[in-house]
């Protein structure tokens, strides 16, 4: 019976995936994870059983079930997946955490270069995953934002503010989210939260779907050391992901191939 745990099925898990191909990174190549946080009340117990006593605290303070639900899962998923590229138990991970809160590998613990960040929005999670240079990601569920315009004036630069004004509708929605997840994925990869101030990053959009930085605090040449990617990682969300640095092959991985369900 012991091996029919959820905790025990975790573990053999992540045993059967630290040997496996997908959780090694080549070279400079950068990996992200899609993840569906719908999960059965079995698989969420054994990501729970993963999980540190301050984790498991910042889950009991969430007022709504679903939202437990969802930090847990991401975070048991994450250490699982953390485990598998360090080949060690997912709940001997420790992480440390930067003044604005990004979360790393405690390096008194793990001898590592490993880079990670999450992010989840709705039933959806992404993680990335890189060796020596920050990254960050960021996705969001797309929905009805009727201060899209005023928001973008608050908030965003000039340039890119006049982008959002001169489009309506489902063009307006979809500029808004690019932005945004834009913006997010570079301050969180940066690990300053919003100290840098959106309209202070600014961004530009060309052709088959491309982003790059155009400035950073006006510095041109701090914006060119960064590499943006665009995409949609499931119908009805957008995603970007920023990587400090020259960047290589961008691999995509489901999570719901390697873990349980």
């Amino acid at each position: 019976m012991k091996g029919n745990t959820p905790l025990a099925a975790n573990r053999e898990s992540i045993q059967h995936q630290a040997s496996s191909p997908a959780f090694r990174l080549a070279g400079d190549e950068a990996q992200i994870w899609v993840a569906s946080l719908e999960k059965s009340p079995r698989v969420v117990a054994g990501f729970s059983a993963l999980l540190s006593p301050d984790e498991k605290d910042h889950a009991g303070r969430f007022h709504f079930e679903r939202d437990r639900r969802r930090y847990t899962v991401g975070r048991g998923l994450l250490r699982m997946m953390l485990g598998a590229f360090l080949a060690t138990k997912p709940e001997q991970v420790v992480f440390c955490y930067g003044a604005y809160g990004k979360p790393a590998l405690d390096r008194r613990v793990h001898e590592q270069t490993l880079q990670f960040n999450l992010s989840h929005s709705n039933e959806l999670a992404l993680f990335i995953f890189c060796r020596d240079r920050p990254a960050g990601i960021d996705v969001e569920y797309v929905r009805p934002m009727p201060d899209e315009a005023d928001f973008a004036e608050r908030f965003f630069s000039s340039s890119e503010s006049a982008l959002i004004s001169s489009l309506s509708g489902e063009q307006r929605r979809i500029a808004f989210f690019k932005l945004w997840t834009c913006k997010e994925a570079y301050l969180k990869a940066n690990g300053d939260g919003l100290a840098d101030s959106l309209n202070e990053v600014v961004f530009s959009f060309g052709e088959a779907d491309t982003a790059r930085v155009v400035s950073i605090h006006g510095d041109e040449k701090r914006a060119a050391s960064w590499r943006m990617e665009m995409f949609r990682p499931a119908q009805g969300y957008q995603a970007a992901c920023a990587i400090e640095g020259s960047a290589g092959q961008l691999v995509f991985r489901n999570a719901d191939d390697y873990f349980p369900n």
